[in-house]
């Protein structure tokens, strides 16, 4: 049995589940390669026993030192098996300033880059250097990146405890950066470090350390999260401060003091506050644009209406997204669960009478491992009395059936067999589209890559969430050189080489309803033998507009701006032509060869 924890970012659920694999190939792949995966918004993170220098991802992270000539443990090994162009490469950068991330050449690797971070040997290190790590892939547009055991040699830190700190910087960096879409590896080369990561992220199936509620009449979302307050790019940080605006205890204290010395002083100028009342000041040297100040309630019967309060006041100066922390827990002294009973009363009390509301967003700050236990067990209670908090249930998926066996490998191109349904299907459908330009199938190939399948259905089911009762990808053809369709099959689609073929819809990757439109000699250049090479892609259309020449993504949807169309075309009632401006939005089912 393999087991899956899928978290959806949009619509707000953390959910177990278990399925037995359908195919020979698929179970033993997942006791090979890949015995544990989370699911993250659109990402994949997948812990597996190997050696980090045989991947192929996108991106491998190798520990270094500052000088980046570091030549034991795992900076051992990767350099070495990278070579003497990457080592000359760190030679020359390490003699250059540079920060705790640095990207290189990959050499002799199966990898595109090697991503040095330096001095990951303490929690906090750990932490901040993941969240770098991720942030240089998004820069860079690395999809996959592949992560060694962290700490654990030099470093002295327990693999339980790295572990922790390795998940928990993920989880945080993908709930702030929600657009992210990553395929992670975790790669432990010892049994030992293996087990110890595998205690930890089998216990994270049962305990994502990111809980959502979301309500979907609103369209409001709920998240409660364990972070530093101070460093959240949000509209509006509560404060629960006291009477005179200068209260050092509990988390007033640092926001006051991250704040900066103007914030005081309009607090200062401000003369205090009654019980009751809230001002709102500038966010200062903060991250938020806004900073609302109250004095907290000292009964748990208060804060319901208390927070009830706080989202009317950031409605009225149309506030889209807010933190704040726990009500009550503090200097006030609230029994944890009685404050978080009244807190979510206080959310649903007001989302039943704000029918039309700014709010977009909500963070609820946790400070401790007590609070977020205590937030499961309540939100567990309120998906078991119904509440309308619209906790939706997304299945996992498996590979497609018609996969042949592959064993342990990720990657295999299969030559269909002329006399096969599957062959003569697809040549049948391919050949009704594409005259007059094409009149004969030489061969069909069917892509099996694990990595880009897995990556475009995480895509794929987080646009259904979006937009539920439609259809959101369909079968499409793209044309293009035997070498890049060669690439296409290995790599996924590429948006960079739009300019080569076509801009007149915007700078994405094109696909077309009808084969004759791919056929064309401008799209599928022939071969030496005057053979044509054609794409057929599964491809996520989800909701479209018309597409324009400057465009380099889609444009925010008219009746949702918080989302953008998933892709756009040439003509909105009846379109031929597919643009999409996600690499991963379309995943390379069959390689036909033409004439």
């Amino acid at each position: 049995m393999y087991h899956r924890l899928m978290v959806n970012a949009n619509n707000g659920t953390s959910i177990y589940k278990s399925f037995q694999p359908h195919t020979l190939y698929n179970e033993n792949m997942y006791k090979e390669v890949s015995m544990n995966e989370l699911v993250i918004g659109q990402s994949i993170v997948m812990l597996k026993k190997g050696d980090i220098t045989e991947e192929s991802t996108d991106a491998i992270v190798n520990i270094n030192n500052y000088s980046l000539v570091q030549n034991f443990g795992v900076s051992k090994d990767i350099l070495a098996a990278a070579g003497d162009i990457v080592k000359g490469e760190c030679s020359r950068l390490g003699q250059q300033p540079h920060g705790d991330v640095v990207e290189t050449g990959a050499g002799n690797l199966n990898c595109s880059r090697i991503i040095h971070l330096i001095g990951a040997t303490t929690w906090d290190s750990i932490m901040a250097g993941v969240k770098k790590i991720l942030e240089k892939c998004d820069q860079l547009d690395l999809i996959s990146v592949a992560f060694p055991a962290l700490g654990t040699g030099t470093g002295g830190i327990s693999a339980k405890r790295s572990m922790e700190a390795i998940l928990t910087a993920i989880e945080e960096y993908l709930s702030r950066s929600t657009t992210s879409s990553f395929l992670i590896y975790i790669v432990a080369f010892t049994q030992h470090v293996y087990q110890e990561y595998l205690n930890v992220f089998e216990s994270r199936m049962f305990s994502l350390k990111k809980l959502t509620l979301h309500d979907p009449i609103y369209g409001s979302i709920v998240e409660i999260i364990r972070e530093d307050i101070t460093t959240l790019n949000v509209d509006c940080i509560v404060n629960l401060n006291n009477a005179t605006l200068d209260r050092i205890k509990g988390v007033s204290g640092p926001i006051l003091s991250a704040a900066g010395a103007n914030v005081k002083n309009e607090c200062k100028t401000m003369g205090g506050i009654r019980p009751g009342k809230m001002i709102l000041t500038s966010g200062g040297n903060l991250r938020c644009k806004k900073i609302l100040h109250l004095i907290g309630p000292t009964r748990a019967a208060d804060i319901a209406l208390s927070l009830d309060q706080i989202l009317q006041e950031c409605e009225k100066y149309a506030l889209t997204t807010i933190a704040l922390p726990v009500i009550g827990t503090g200097e006030a002294s609230i029994d944890p669960n009685d404050a978080i009973q009244e807190m979510l009363e206080g959310l649903n009390q007001y989302f039943q009478i704000a029918v039309f509301t700014s709010i977009k967003k909500i963070y609820i700050i946790a400070f401790t491992e007590e609070i977020y236990q205590i937030f499961q067990i309540k939100i567990s209670h309120l998906q078991a009395t119904d509440m309308n908090l619209g906790f939706n249930v997304v299945e996992a998926a498996n590979n497609p059936p018609t996969w042949t066996a592959m064993g342990t490998s990720e990657y295999l191109i299969v030559e269909l067999p002329r006399d096969s349904t599957e062959f003569k299907t697809i040549e049948n459908d391919f050949l009704n589209s594409a005259k007059p330009l094409c009149s004969q199938v030489i061969k069909i190939k069917r892509v099996q890559n694990v990595k880009l399948w897995r990556i475009f259905e995480v895509q794929k089911e987080y646009v259904q969430s979006c937009h539920p009762n439609q259809q959101n990808h369909r079968c499409l053809y793209h044309g293009s050189s035997e070498g890049t369709v060669a690439k296409i099959s290995k790599f996924g689609f590429n948006r960079s080489f739009c300019g080569r073929n076509a801009t007149r819809y915007g700078k994405g990757t094109y696909f077309a309803k009808h084969a004759s439109y791919s056929c064309d000699d401008l799209y599928s250049v022939p071969d030496e033998n005057r053979h044509k090479h054609i794409i057929l892609a599964s491809v996520i259309t989800g909701k479209w507009c018309l597409g324009k020449r400057h465009y380099l993504e889609p444009p925010p949807m008219e009746d949702n701006p918080n989302l953008l169309y998933n892709c756009v075309v040439d003509h909105v009632s009846n379109p031929d032509i597919f643009v999409i401006f996600s690499d991963y939005g379309a995943y390379p089912e069959y390689l036909i060869t033409c004439r």
